[in-house]
């Protein structure tokens, strides 16, 4: 009798083992080969160096090579699409930004739904934006360029990285806090338009730090404020657009990891696992500090909470600038 309970207690603990959730549970065949992260830019753009920066150390601690595959164009789209249809294994994924969440915003028909066909992994790092002027402009703080503007409304040129981009969004933020009047002149990315800053093409920019820190260095653009909650201990001179009242102008990219919806719970958990670790690293942490992102891992539903909220923060901004929807 006391063997035949014993074996029916053992019996239903094994039961209860299988139906216990297994979804923080890493997988421990995974990886098994190289693993593809998907960057919607082309080479050399904020989100591609920081993507190679972190894969490099995530790919040590899983030990398979993690490919950087750059499938740029149509504001992201082609890349988020393409991770939104992979097989949903954990091999393809997307190298996430702000694109995630101002997509549905800015396109009336997406081939795909960022908040149902694509799943939050986590989050790498933040990265905040800037404000900057050429450096001949009369205006040697935000509140010398806002009087500027109203002095002689629209005769400011500003520079964005095409209509809906991070920095057009970034600058729109700005411009609706401040009251700002300007010129929108959108360039084929960042890059572009931080040059045209600097040849006086436009007199102001809102680009990411990590594009713009070199030129504020060496002088090529001059810094007004910073759109980061807190200031930054590369420009620790520069003020906060909060500090100068305008908190809501606050804005900071980001880059992280999306996989396809329906990805096994425990491929979630090895790469965010994976994520977290090679983020403590304090050289890859310094490394990163110097380019202007701050290291702000998030976990998978975090970061999943992140990206809904930036969604309807942008989709409000996109609706008070009149942005109009292609």
């Amino acid at each position: 009798m006391r063997v035949a309970i014993a074996a029916r207690i053992v019996a239903l603990l094994a039961l209860c083992l299988v139906c216990l959730p297994f979804d923080a549970a890493p997988a421990a065949d995974y990886p098994e080969r190289p693993i593809h992260w998907i960057v919607p830019y082309p080479p050399g753009g904020t989100t591609d160096v920081i993507a190679r920066d972190v894969a490099q150390a995530v790919s040590q601690v899983l030990g398979q090579p993690i490919v950087i595959d750059n499938r740029g164009g149509a504001g992201g789209q082609i890349a988020m699409n393409d991770v939104a249809k992979a097989t949903p294994d954990g091999y393809a994924l997307l190298v996430s930004d702000a694109s995630v969440a101002t997509a549905p915003s800015l396109y009336k028909q997406l081939p795909f739904d960022p908040a149902k066909d694509l799943l939050a992994v986590a989050r790498f790092v933040t990265v905040p934006h800037i404000v900057v002027v050429n450096p001949e402009l009369h205006a040697a703080s935000l509140g010398e360029l806002i009087a500027l503007s109203k002095q002689a409304p629209g005769t400011l040129n500003f520079g964005s990285g095409g209509v809906g981009s991070p920095l057009h969004l970034a600058g729109e933020a700005l411009r609706i806090e401040t009251g700002i009047a300007w010129t929108h002149v959108p360039y084929k990315g960042a890059a572009p338009a931080i040059l045209a800053v600097m040849s006086n093409e436009v007199q102001v920019a809102t680009p990411s730090l990590p594009a713009a820190l070199a030129f504020v260095q060496t002088g090529k653009v001059r810094a007004l404020a910073v759109m980061s909650p807190q200031r930054l201990a590369v420009l620790p001179d520069v003020p906060t657009v909060a500090e100068l009242g305008y908190p809501k102008a606050t804005v900071q990219g980001w880059v992280g990891l999306h996989a396809t919806a329906g990805t096994p719970p425990a491929v979630v958990a090895t790469l965010e696992a994976a994520v977290t670790k090679a983020l403590r690293s304090p050289e890859l942490r310094e490394h990163l500090a110097g380019q202007g992102a701050n290291v702000a891992v998030q976990s998978s539903a975090a970061y999943a909470e992140f990206v809904a909220a930036e969604a309807q923060r942008w989709k409000q901004v996109v609706q008070a600038a009149g942005i109009p929807q292609e």
